[in-house]
């Protein structure tokens, strides 16, 4: 039911693709799919975390080069096409078993057979071994089997789930519109229209863009850089101090960090302000839960209809957010207190965030193809973060704990969705996101949010920003779901309200070593039982064409 922001108009240089390296003995094997036009490649070992050159570079008229170098935890390659652009690619620990350390990954290419195995030399007394399998670019629902030697044969530790931050009964779902898209056209031109007191709007009810309905609307706040309006045949439902409330927090948090992380907001109705209009129309349920708001991709990019009915289009021709109406928020559960002071707010720097996305790559210019759905989304949950709601409250922070779970029945946690194929889901689609995108920003700082926002679009333009490949960067983020902020845990989340991840929110319910069905691009989590001061190792089976990435690490006895 969601459609992202369309992606900008300009394709970038062509470049290499499926970049494979694997450490053999003191060199790394490099390999890669052509880049069209391309006559040479320059091949280079780096440091992803520092974007430093490990080694010189070589230049290659093939796919393939040979690299002085060896595994370690932040190797990687650069492959630049001549002429063309640049692919990343992370180096994997080979298909010899590995070096025992405390953290590896294995790629695809390192089964053999079908098979991969990691050996370790000698576990201490108590300590575990995690085993994450990451399907990045893999068929929907692989199947995979791990299996762990050498350890005792407990049960990995239950997750500790008295941890869990209240957990809300409520399913909120903050959308944006379902629109066909619309490529490689202008934009319309911009017309002005002042935020009169008193105007109508062309309203979706309840998010069926078969039909819209013009609702004549009050305006019940102006401020610098807004205008609040309440439908009206709900303006009974609403005083002052909750139009106050929001119209504060508008102005003081969501404003402020929504452009600082994104930059100005078009103007197409040249009134230099965001109009939010609070209605009823969006429905009390929804799916099992209920709409927060949305942003339509016409009021942007389509000419305002005039017509009595809103039988032309149904544009506002406006940046427009729409919020449900405060008793549909009451016959979910909550008060308007709630509504004003927290979940209005945060939808509003959501929703606002896809607006600016959409102005900036289809209103500045032409555009010619959609931004992935799961990278709109986790900018528009990072977008909460920056205005101090999502993870800093609580109510955000116990979606993000209820995510750490494995799915079940209604639940899809972390291992019940694919991080890149959106179904929708409030946990395991927009908090598998959210994590992810959270924990880069963690560790590159909140400027991560504006360049994946300002790139070119796509999973290309995310892997430039954050330095990886999107199965080495899963890799990293699957590490720091099951040990962050854990003694010697390789990668932590580390912003201040959230961390220790698993003092926070919880730790991640890993499951003992097994069988078990991946989704695309979707992960797994296995704990096996403890060493005894022995040598054991990790096998992983699978049958597929491409099978899974694998990170093997060790995990102190403390957990």
């Amino acid at each position: 039911m969601l459609i992202a922001a369309i992606g900008c108009g300009t394709q970038g240089p062509e470049r290499p693709r499926d970049v494979r390296a694997s450490a053999q003995g003191g060199e790394v094997a490099v390999s890669w799919n052509p880049a069209s036009g391309a006559t040479s490649y320059r091949v280079q070992l780096v440091d992803l975390d520092t974007q430093k050159p490990l080694s010189a570079a070589v230049t290659v008229h093939g796919t393939k080069a040979t690299l002085r170098g060896a595994f370690s935890q932040s190797a990687g390659v650069w492959v630049d096409a001549l002429p063309g652009g640049r692919a990343i690619g992370g180096v994997t620990a080979g298909a010899a078993g590995g070096t025992g350390a405390s953290w590896q990954m294995f790629g695809p290419q390192d089964f053999r057979d079908g098979v991969l195995q990691a050996s370790f030399p000698q576990l201490s007394d108590g300590e575990r071994l995690g085993v994450l399998l990451v399907n990045a670019g893999g068929p929907d629902q692989a199947s995979a089997q791990v299996e762990v030697s050498g350890v005792s044969p407990d049960q990995a530790p239950s997750p500790q789930r008295g941890a869990l931050i209240a957990s809300s009964p409520h399913h909120p779902r903050s959308l944006h519109a379902p629109e066909p898209e619309i490529t490689g056209a202008a934009a319309a031109a911009p017309e002005a229209a002042a935020p009169d007191a008193h105007r109508a709007f062309c309203v979706v009810p309840g998010m069926d863009f078969s039909r819209h309905l013009r609702k004549p609307a009050t305006r019940v706040a102006l401020t610098a850089h807004g205008a609040i309006y309440v439908d009206d045949e709900d303006l009974s439902h609403y005083e002052a101090p909750f139009v106050d409330a929001l119209a504060k927090a508008y102005e003081e948090r969501v404003w402020p960090s929504d452009t600082a992380a994104f930059g100005a907001p078009t103007d197409v109705d040249q009134n230099g302000r965001i109009l939010i209009l609070l209605t009823h129309e969006l429905g009390a349920h929804l799916s099992g839960g209920w709409l927060i708001g949305y942003f339509g991709n016409s009021d942007l990019l389509r000419a305002r209809d005039t017509s009595a009915d809103c039988s032309s289009g149904g544009s506002n021709h406006a940046e427009i957010v729409y919020l449900n109406d405060v008793q549909n928020g009451a016959a979910n559960g909550y008060s308007a207190q709630e509504l004003s002071a927290s979940v209005y707010p945060a939808t509003l720097a959501h929703e606002i965030q896809h607006l600016m996305n959409l102005g900036h790559r289809c209103v500045e210019q032409r555009c010619t193809g959609a931004e992935d759905t799961w990278i709109n989304e986790a900018l528009s949950k990072v977008a909460e973060d920056l205005a101090g709601y999502g993870w800093n409250g609580a109510l955000g922070r116990s979606e993000g704990a209820a995510y750490l779970s494995r799915s079940e029945g209604d639940l899809r946690g972390y291992d019940g969705r694919s991080l890149t194929r959106w179904e929708g889901d409030p946990i395991g689609n927009y908090q598998g996101a959210h994590s992810f995108l959270r924990f880069f920003a963690d560790r590159l700082g909140p400027q991560l949010a504006t360049a994946v926002a300002n790139g070119a679009g796509g999973r290309d333009s995310l892997e430039d920003a954050i330095g990886r490949p999107l199965s080495r960067a899963m890799a990293e983020w699957a590490t720091a779901l099951l040990v962050s902020n854990e003694p010697g845990a390789a990668f932590s989340y580390s912003g201040s309200a959230w961390s220790p991840f698993h003092q926070r929110l919880r730790r991640l319910d890993a499951r003992a070593p097994g069988a078990v069905s991946l989704r695309t691009d979707g992960i797994a989590a296995f704990l096996s039982g403890a060493g005894a001061n022995a040598a054991a190792r990790v096998t992983v089976r699978s049958g597929e064409a491409t099978p899974p990435s694998v990170v093997v690490l060790r995990v102190p006895a403390a957990l």
